[in-house]
């Protein structure tokens, strides 16, 4: 750690801490009075009884600068706290809620920041009177635009966090995801820049007192003696240099610290500033049935984003049935909607989307849920398990403390009955020593291990569906497999549905009952997995089985792909969207879209007979 800060930031941080432990025992030490005069032959230079010198009344320049380090120090923390103190709930509303509340907070904090600030302060200080407290609450309240910009910045950066989304998906309340999750990761950009401002509000109190409109004699300050000592710039040049000495070496401390922090902590990323728009309107649902017998429905469900070079239509009219009991595989490629169809269901959409269609559970319409009545339904009716557990634990917070917050949220246990029930849940998740792992942090563990906390933190509270998005991606073929084993035995055990979303054909095809087939955000085959795998329909679907690997391929084989790449879904071609790289397209695919009828979306759908033979044929080459 010392080798990464550097000797810098250590020396820096070491005259901050003698300058502070010096205003602090200012009055023990064995200095004279700041306001005895003659302690000294007036003028004089450094010397062992005075290592400062004296100033033009004999005052004792050290014990005047270490004294005038109480004003200038204490200013500087009372101003940053002051400031961060309103501008960091105003910068984490911004940045959580946006919309509307971001936009009037950000307004007017962009007219407060335009004002000049120098000016502000001479003006309210010169009329309110020229005193610590009045100079104090106007440097802290000049900081706070300062401070609303970067927390609103920073927490933009979490708030889309799998860890925040996760907590969302358990139905933790807004308040308890500000407290728990964001605050603790933004107060480590807030800490790197509460020394830059300190440095900013000593050198603008300097300012204010060598105007004279700081602490007033004989109460001494930095800005002050620099001012105080003008005068003797030609005579005694040390009354000057030793407050100035010591306020350069502090600044520039303040400046190291603080900019060595924000280079190790540094959370900012480029294209995180949303679009502000107007909310749009819902998208119009045709009618349909809502069926009694099934646990998960949902109906045309829509998803699209307004953007700067159109409309992206992320999920475009999807519709599936779930049963008690069932496991239902989402597969495509990467970009073909998925994962945002599983946000779609759940709620978790970014705030610039426009949502359309149904999703019933048990018959109940989610889709018309408030905000607060969802909060019941995820967790302990809708489980989520993340793509990447080290995204979706929050890396500052204990296992124990994020796998008991659902059970105290929303089943009202008490501490020790939480604890008790996480020790029960880790362990019935294949966990070794769970008593142990609950005093762990995410970075302990291994990814395996990661992922079974996820996990276990889904069931907490006994859903009817587990969504699994691409739970095994970053782990390893034999965790995997322990993964999905975990997940199948599970789901028997509690009776659950579960809706798995993969890429990996072969974990479909082992695990599923019933798959759909993704592409551009639409459905394009959908089926029981056995015969999906076994008869696909649709050249889409064929191509994806093309393309996984298989044992009995011959050494050195050509990996089969498909050519192209997915379609830009603000600029989709006419007629079907796989038909730029579809084999077998002919015209009427370039100018109709197919609809999906049945169990396929084609309009020349594939024979079994004709993939059989062509199978052959390749195989006998």
């Amino acid at each position: 750690m010392r080798s990464r800060l550097g000797w810098g930031f250590w020396a820096s941080a070491g005259w901050i801490g003698l300058v502070l432990l010096a205003a602090v025992l200012a009055d023990v030490l064995p200095l004279a009075r700041y306001d005895e005069t003659l302690a000294g032959p007036p003028r004089s230079g450094p010397s062992a009884a005075h290592p400062f010198g004296t100033d033009g009344l004999g005052r004792d320049v050290l014990s005047r600068v270490v004294h005038g380090a109480r004003v200038s120090l204490g200013v500087g923390v009372g101003a940053v706290l002051l400031g961060l103190g309103i501008g960091a709930p105003l910068g984490i509303l911004a940045g959580y809620r946006r919309r509307a509340t971001d936009a009037v907070i950000m307004a007017v904090n962009d007219v407060a920041q335009a004002f000049p600030a120098l000016v502000f302060a001479l003006a309210v200080v010169a009329f309110a009177g020229a005193n610590l407290r009045n100079v104090l609450i106007v440097l802290g309240v000049l900081g706070v635009p300062s401070w609303v910009r970067l927390i609103r910045g920073a927490t933009l950066t979490y708030a889309d966090r799998e860890f925040v989304l996760a907590a969302r998906v358990l139905g933790t309340r807004d308040r308890r995801i500000l407290w728990r999750e964001i605050v603790p990761n933004v107060a480590v950009p807030a800490a790197s820049y509460a020394f830059i401002g300190m440095a900013v509000v000593v050198v603008a109190e300097g300012s204010l007192a060598f105007l004279g409109l700081s602490v007033q004699a004989p109460t001494p300050t930095w800005g002050g003696l620099i001012n105080e000592g003008r005068t003797l710039l030609e005579s005694a040049p040390h009354v000057v240099l030793a407050p100035s000495v010591v306020m350069f070496l502090t600044v520039l401390s303040f400046n190291l610290v603080g900019d060595r922090l924000r280079s190790l902590t540094d959370v900012r990323e480029s294209g995180l500033e949303p679009v502000r728009q107007a909310a749009a309107a819902p998208l119009p649902s045709a009618e349909h049935e809502v069926r009694a017998d099934c646990l998960l429905q949902a109906e045309d469900l829509r998803t699209h984003f307004v953007t700067p070079r159109g409309v992206v239509k992320a999920v475009d009219g999807v519709s599936f049935t779930l049963r008690r009991g069932r496991t239902l595989a989402i597969v495509g490629e990467s970009g073909s909607g998925k994962s945002m169809l599983i946000r779609s269901i759940l709620g978790l959409l970014p705030g610039s989307s426009v949502r359309g269609g149904h999703v019933y559970l048990s018959g109940d319409d989610l889709t018309g849920y408030s905000p607060a009545r969802m909060r019941s339904v995820l967790g302990p009716r809708l489980g989520t398990v993340f793509q990447d557990p080290m995204t979706a634990l929050n890396p500052v917070r204990t296992i124990g403390t994020q796998v008991t917050e659902p059970l105290r949220v929303h089943l009202g246990m008490n501490r020790r009955q939480a604890r008790a029930e996480a020790v029960r849940l880790l362990a019935s998740v294949g966990i070794p020593d769970p008593e142990r792992t609950l005093r762990r942090h995410p970075h302990q563990l291994s990814g395996g291990m990661r992922q079974r906390v996820t996990i276990a933190m889904a069931l907490s509270c006994g859903p009817d569906v587990l969504f699994a998005d691409e739970p095994t991606t970053a782990l390893d073929v034999t965790i995997q497999d322990q993964v999905l084993r975990l997940l199948h035995r599970l789901r028997e055990e509690r009776d659950m549905a579960v809706v798995l979303v993969s890429h990996d054909l072969s974990v479909v095809a082992r695990w599923a009952d019933e798959v759909i087939v993704m592409y551009a955000g639409k459905v394009v085959e959908r089926g029981p997995a056995a015969e999906v795998f076994a008869r696909p329909r649709m050249p889409y679907t064929e191509a994806l089985l093309q393309a996984a690997p298989r044992l009995t391929d011959p050494v050195h084989h050509r990996l089969r792909v498909i050519p192209g790449r997915p379609p830009d879904l603000v600029d989709l071609p006419r007629g079907c969207a796989f038909q730029p790289r579809c084999p077998y397209a002919r015209d009427r695919c370039a100018r109709e879209a197919p609809p999906l009828t049945g169990s396929y979306a084609c309009w020349y759908p594939r024979d079994h007979a004709e993939v059989l033979k062509e199978r052959a044929d390749s195989g006998g080459r």
